[in-house]
Formats: structure tokens, sequence, C-alpha cells
């Protein structure tokens, strides 16, 4: 997630109140995008964390001094070495509805005159920069110098003039009101998500903060712009400006476990474990530590967690569920009774047989010993009414019998998906990931965009299914451990627990999985044996484990012997149904 406008605003709130009037004591490049500066003010020192980086672009107050990888010195650091070093911060100003932020800065020269100079931050993805302006708006020098060769419309090169961006035309979100999202939303698909539709139509209206909003109005992250709600949207973004307007901050922080997935400057409600944050800039500094997506072709970053190789994923993911999830809207809507689909049969059937009966010019006629009323064009003679309604009858028996099929397989696109989320979480290293990476890669959920391709099911086409086997790259596609002597292998990945129903499970082994939650199937090999009660609970208990509700204190875990469990025809790898299955209730495990 990128740092957006609220935040932003949180940040410089923050600042006013800690840094403001502070003397700049060091100035420090810690790496070829980014500026530390540390300032001493109130009796304590602080040091403040500038990035023009095309993915980790922000500013905020960081815990230590940022690194100092090299003494390279760059113009820019010779300038604000100069005129910012030893000076003074005067103002923290940010643009409405921006995410830029001017730094206005005040030292006295050697002849006494006074240097004003402001650094401008842009946090804008790949246009990022950090622009130092002298006192009549000029650009001193940049982080990154754009020629007309590489942007025509805005240059920014030394002893030009600051031109700032251009904003686009957009609603405010302060002002908004319903008539303004209605418009927007009666020239959208139905299908459309609605957070996508707000962000697109409303100035500084970043994915997460729609997410917030649609949440709000309708319960439910997901819902599409066929349930409108325009006045209940338009209020919650008005709401939630309106309160930084008045710097009511409340910075919060949403954890899955306890790795952080979101911040905000305002409090989250669509995610179910959400806590208060220290302060907007510890948020902001603890994300870029753990989740902030790696580097792309620009450069490397210095940070390389585990959780910065998941976050690309997790989000091509999210993405593709959440087309799925408009699609199955979509689909639910063009769902057509069957007794609907009989009655336009009828009546194409009555105006062909009674309809010399009806009297020019009728608008409405009633099927006999059915009370429900039917339209007909009075402009039409009775056989072109008749054939019409066999048009729609038509189509209709078409949907009756496509839609359901499609409807179905969407179902099993998106527990696929649930499942496919649950894996990434656990994933415990690079090898892991990289296989995860490698099976939604072959599936279609990383291309495009993360867009799933169609399967068999969807389509009347079946996929043919690829022998299961171990991947030339990342790990295998499940664990093996042993309790008591009993083999237990544990999926760590839709193939993996493919491989469970085929090569590698017996039809007398027993297979556990976590009742009703995505997560890891896991196989016991009995080699006949029957299997103690302590030998079960402890594999009921990773079964628990490797799913979705891990955190929770008790799990009810299914288990039923592998005969019994078959793959769904068509479906992704990994989806089942099974019969004859028990239930064990067990704390989850490692």
């Amino acid at each position: 997630m990128n740092l957006d406008a609220l935040a932003l605003g949180a940040v410089c709130a923050e600042l006013r109140r800690t840094i403001l009037g502070g003397r700049v004591q060091h100035v420090h490049l810690p790496d070829e995008h980014g500026l530390a500066m540390e300032l001493y003010a109130a009796g304590q020192a602080r040091w403040l964390y500038a990035s023009a980086h095309p993915q980790r672009a922000r500013l905020h107050l960081v815990t230590s001094r940022p690194p100092r990888p090299s003494d390279d010195v760059t113009p820019v650091l010779l300038m604000l070495r100069k005129y910012v070093h030893e000076g003074r911060l005067d103002g923290v100003r940010q643009p409405a509805l921006e995410r830029i932020v001017h730094l206005q800065f005040s030292k006295r020269a050697p002849s006494g005159a006074i240097w004003r100079t402001t650094l401008v931050v842009e946090l804008m993805g790949r246009q990022s920069n950090l622009i130092l302006l002298d006192e009549d708006g000029t650009v001193m020098d940049a982080t990154k110098r754009v020629g007309p060769q590489q942007s025509r419309s805005r240059v920014v090169l030394p002893q030009r003039r600051y031109d700032p961006p251009a904003m686009p035309e957009r609603l405010d979100p302060r002002r908004v009101q319903e008539g303004d999202l209605a418009l927007r939303g009666a020239t959208a698909a139905p299908e459309q998500p609605l957070r996508q539709l707000l962000v697109g139509a409303v100035q500084a209206c970043s994915p997460l903060l729609a997410r917030e909003v649609v949440y709000g109005v309708h319960g439910d992250a997901g819902a599409t712009v066929g349930r409108d709600g325009w006045e209940g949207l338009a209020a919650g973004l008005r709401e939630v400006w309106g309160a930084s307007e008045e710097g009511r901050w409340a910075p919060t922080a949403a954890f899955e476990g306890e790795r952080l997935v979101a911040y905000a400057a305002y409090p989250l409600r669509s995610f179910p474990d959400v806590r208060p944050a220290p302060s907007i800039s510890r948020a902001i500094e603890r994300w870029f530590e753990e989740a902030a997506p790696a580097a792309g072709p620009e450069g490397p970053l210095q940070v390389g967690t585990l959780q910065a190789r998941k976050a690309p994923l997790r989000q091509a993911l999210e993405g593709a569920r959440d087309r799925l999830r408009a699609k199955r809207y979509s689909l639910q809507q063009g769902l057509i009774d069957e007794a609907e689909v009989i009655r336009l049969r009828r009546a194409g059937e009555h105006l062909l047989a009674f309809g010399r009966e009806l009297a020019p010019g009728t608008d409405r006629f009633s099927l006999p010993d059915d009370s429900t009323t039917l339209a007909a064009d009075p402009t039409l003679s009775a056989v072109e009414n008749a054939q019409r309604y066999f048009s729609r009858y038509a189509k209709a028996k078409g949907a009756a019998r496509e839609v359901p099929a499609l409807l179905a397989a969407t179902e099993h696109e998106l527990r696929y998906l649930d499942e496919a989320l649950t894996h990434l979480d656990l994933a415990e290293g690079p090898d892991e990931i990289a296989g995860l990476r490698a099976e939604w890669g072959e599936l279609g959920y990383l291309g495009a965009g993360g867009r799933p391709k169609s399967r068999g099911g969807a389509t009347g086409k079946t996929r043919r299914r690829q022998p299961d086997r171990h991947q030339g790259r990342g790990a295998a596609p499940y664990r093996r451990l042993v309790i008591d002597g009993f083999e237990v292998l544990v999926g760590r990945s839709g193939k993996g627990n493919d491989a469970l129903l085929s090569r590698d499970g017996h039809p007398a082994d027993l297979w556990l999985h976590a009742r009703g939650l995505p997560g890891g199937h896991v196989l016991i090999r009995t080699a006949g044996r029957p299997v103690p009660d302590p030998v079960l609970r402890q594999a009921a208990g990773i079964a628990a484990g490797q799913s979705q509700g891990r955190t929770a204190p008790t799990v009810a875990v299914d288990y039923t012997l592998r005969k019994y469990v078959d793959r769904i025809k068509g479906a992704p790898p990994g989806l089942v149904t099974y019969r004859g299955e028990r239930t064990i209730h067990v704390p989850p495990a490692e």
C-alpha cells in the first residue's frame, strides 16, 4: 500500500507537534533515493527520513539513525549542507488532497542575511522526487532531474521555475455529494467493485480508504456498483476528510497474527484485528520494515524480508479475488428461476394462440391459471409480441442452463484463492514462496494484473491436468513429519494438497482438514495400522495450525479415510469433497 494523502496529513501534524522550530543537526543520504535529517527540538533529537523510491516513497520520523552506507556526495546533498544544515524548520505544509509536503527552512548566511529554502517531498510512485527550492520558487536541485527529453509537460532542473504536478479532474472528497457518485456509477458496469470506482472518481481516494468507506456502508469491502448506496459512500468520505481537517487523527494498524497488513490515519473497520498505533510514523516505519513490496527494476532495496517477497503475490491474489467476487455477483444477478423460464414460453404460446382476442393497443395480458400480469408492446402485433417473448425465453433457457455452472466454477476459484492466501501467510522461506509463485504463475493468477484464466467447468473446456510432481525450483509441495512412528504429510500449496490424493496417498490412509476453513491438508500414512488417539490429535492440531483458524483457541478438524476424498472435477488443484467424516476439536499446533 502507498502512503496516501490522509496518512501524509497525519505525518505533517506529527512533524508540527514534534520537530517544528527544530535545528537541523545532520544531513546524509542513506540510499540513492533517500534523505535522512536529524533535528533537535524541545530537548530531543529526532530523525526524519524521506524517500523518492519508485515503490517505497515516504516521509516520516524513524526510531533510529538511518544507515549511511557510503560517503558519496551528490549535488542535492551539497545544497542541503550549505543552505539547510544548521538551519531551522520553520514550516510543514501539505497542499490540499496532495501527496506532497513542503518543508520550509531558514538559515543565517555568513553575511548575516537569511537564506530561506523549501524542500518539496513529492510522493507519487514512479514520479516521486525530493526538490530543493530557493525563496522565489526556483529549483536549486533535485534527487531526480527531469529534462525536456524525459517530460515535455514538467521539467525539474536547476535554475528552472518549480511547477507543481498537475492535479487530475476528480471529485473533492471533502464536498462530494450523493449525486456526484451516482452519476459516475450510472456509466459503470454493475459488476465493477465500488472501491475501484471510488479510487478512479474521487481525488486522493486510496484503495484502502475506498475499501473502508465501502465496508462502512455495505459491510462488505468487495461490494459492487450494482449495490450503490451513494448517499452513505459520500457521507463516509466527507466524514473521514472532515476529521482530518479538524485534526482528529487516530492512527491504527491492522494485523493478521502479529503481521502488519495495513495502517491508516483513521480507525480501520474492515479488518478483524485492528489496534491503535503508537504514532503514524511508527506504523509507516513498521510497514516498510515488514510488509512493503520488494523493489522492481529501478534498484535494490535495503530490506529484503520474507514479507517483502510475499507482498506483491498477496496483492495479485487479492486483486484476482476481488474480480471474481464481482463476477459472482453478476452471475447471481443473472440467475433465472425455472418458473420464470416456463412463464416466458407460455406467454409466447398464449399470444400466438389467443392474440387475436386482445383488443388493439393492449399493453397488459394475463395467462390462464396465473395471476401474474405480463406486459405487451401496444405498437406491435400479437405475433410480434409472441416472437419477443420466445426470444426472451431462448435467452433465459440458455442462462438457466449455463449460469449455475459458471457460478459453481467461480465459487471454486474463490475457494482456491482463499487457500492460496493462507498458504502464502504460512510460507516460511524463499523456496516455499518460489514454489507458490510457480504454481500461481502456471494457473494465470500472476499475469495480466493477476487475472485468472478460464478453467474447466466455467467454459465447458476441461483443462488437462498435469501429473503432480515436485517443482524443479522451489520447495517440495508438502512437508514430511513423523509422529510416534506414523509418517504424516502436510500440504503447503494447492498442488501439495492435490499430491496427497494421488501418488502419495493410499485409500486406507487418514485424511484431515480444518472444517470449513482454508488451509493445508494433512495425511497420516497408516500402512494398514489403526491410528492411536494421540497421533490423531497431534495431526489434527497440525491441520488446525495450517489453516486460517490458526490463531483461534480451538479448531474443528474433520478426518476421514483417503478413499472418501474426491477432487472437484475441473476445479483448481487441492479442492475436494469428502464424506464419512468425523470431527475432532483441538488447539492449533505448529
